[in-house]
This record gives structure tokens, sequence and C-alpha cells, in this order.
């Protein structure tokens, strides 16, 4: 794990990204509403949203990078995907993409979840997960036509918890 004082500061972002970092339209993602977990963590079935824009190689398409403030698409993962098949899309420019590269699970990290499965803290891992794009700031779209279907897989999937995983 890297220690606090070795992780890089803004200072070596160019002035481009420290510019449109300052007006990004950041959001208060503090839910609305929330509904009491009326069961034990060792019984969920646990899924996963990424935002590393991550594809699986040559069954999905890439997202696209020219729509005009951000693929709002996403994309549907399997628990048994190989991580070498994983390919990140993420377009920003503002964080080193080396290590979502060299291990996609470390922004998708489905083989934790197994393993806490397999030591008993979660019930099972769900068969499905989400990966969308990060610096989206397309959000109504987003929001309409993504997070709908979004929540009806996981419905579908009777998913108790879904951890997002922000990149």
């Amino acid at each position: 794990m890297s220690k606090v004082e070795n992780i890089k500061k803004l200072s070596h972002l160019s002035f481009a990204v420290k510019k449109f970092l300052k007006y990004y339209p950041w959001n208060d993602c503090n839910p609305s509403q929330s509904k009491k977990l009326d069961k034990k963590i060792s019984d969920c079935k646990v899924a996963i949203v990424s935002s590393a824009g991550l594809v699986v190689d040559d069954e999905h398409e890439p997202f696209n990078h020219n729509i005009k403030f951000g693929d709002w698409s996403y994309r549907v993962i399997s628990k048994d995907v190989d991580s070498s098949k994983l390919k990140e899309y993420h377009t920003s420019n503002s964080f080193d993409h080396s290590g979502i590269k060299k291990n996609p699970f470390s922004a998708l990290p489905i083989t934790h979840l197994k393993e806490l499965e397999k030591q008993g803290y979660i019930g099972s891992v769900s068969d499905r997960h989400i990966s969308l794009m990060g610096s989206n700031i397309n959000k109504k779209k987003l929001l309409k036509h993504s997070v709908p279907k979004i929540i009806d897989i996981f419905k579908n999937d009777n998913v108790d918890i879904v951890i997002f995983v922000p990149v």
C-alpha cells in the first residue's frame, strides 16, 4: 500500500488539468434516502459499480470519447471475467492509468469480493457488475438512460449491496 506522504499532490498536474478540475461540476453525493440493511452482510449478495471505463475486449465496444460531456452508457462485466480481457478507456488525464492497465481489478475488485465470499464475510458475489465512464458531466443522460437500467439489473439479480468504486 502507498504511504500517504508518497502520493502525488495536485502539483504534478498540468495547468490545463488544474483549471479543468477547478471548474468541474462536482456533485454532493450524499444520498437523498437510504435503506437499512435487513440482514447480515454475511448473507448479502454484493455487486460493484466502477467508473474506470472498463470494457471486455472482443465483447464490448469501447466507451465513446467523442460524445460531448461524456459517454453515459455502461458495460456489464461478468464476475468470471479474465483480467487480461479487461481494457480501460477512461478519458481523464488527471491520474496515472498505469495501475489500472496493469491490474484492472484494482478498479473493479471482483477478486477481492470472491475472497470475502470464500472467507464468509459476504454471502455471495453478484454474477454481474457495472462499468461506467468516469469524468462524465453528462449527468442528465446518465441518470435518465443508464441508471434505471443498472438498478433493474441489480434488482433482477437480487443484489443487496452495491459498492461504488470511483475512478
